[in-house]
């Protein structure tokens, strides 16, 4: 079974919940691309390798889910977020719970970065279908009414999250897109 994040629901309405996520480590990379779905390939491609073996140890890291992504904003060059604005995005796998920034294997792709998440509480709202920008830009829409109707403040950038392989029929593929709140 595929390892995925741990998260405890604090609130619940219809597919929108509040969720509380300890701190985890990400492996990121930064893709350049015009295309949604063309960085979410090119960022998974460059991420599986790293995974399958790509690192210094030539070790073989258990694939977790979700695949991460969000678009790029426009700041300077800094690390971990390494931008230039618009047809940017960052693709991102969390790593298994069983490693710490020192344990893992360096990568030997240099475009790959390590953060540490600290925790935090998300707002999230789950859809099905392929991983799509119109589909993920539309729950983006539903996620931000409910939070401006709640008076709930968003805290960073939203996140469209898949956790299924492109061979998984599109009726049963599960996404969400999820933002930080501050909880008042």
């Amino acid at each position: 079974m595929t390892e995925t994040p741990k998260y405890t629901v604090m609130r619940k309405d219809g597919d929108i919940e509040l969720r509380q996520y300890p701190s985890y480590i990400q492996a990121e990379v930064e893709i350049e691309e015009s295309s949604y779905r063309g960085a979410i390939f090119k960022g998974f491609r460059i991420l599986a390798d790293y995974i399958f073996g790509s690192n210094q140890r030539n070790r073989n890291i258990a694939m977790t889910s979700p695949v991460q992504v969000s678009e790029g904003q426009k700041i300077a060059m800094t690390k971990p977020v390494t931008v230039s604005g618009e047809g940017t995005y960052s693709v991102a796998f969390i790593m298994p719970s069983d490693y710490v920034l020192a344990t893992l294997p360096e990568p030997k792709n240099s475009a790959i970065s390590f953060s540490e998440i600290k925790p935090k509480t998300m707002a999230v709202i789950g859809f099905t279908g392929f991983y799509r920008k119109k589909k993920v830009d539309k729950a983006e829409r539903r996620l931000t009414q409910w939070l401006e109707n709640e008076n709930i403040p968003i805290e960073g950038a939203f996140i469209a999250a898949g956790y299924n392989p492109p061979w998984v029929p599109w009726i049963v593929a599960r996404n969400e897109v999820l933002v930080e709140i501050k909880l008042r």
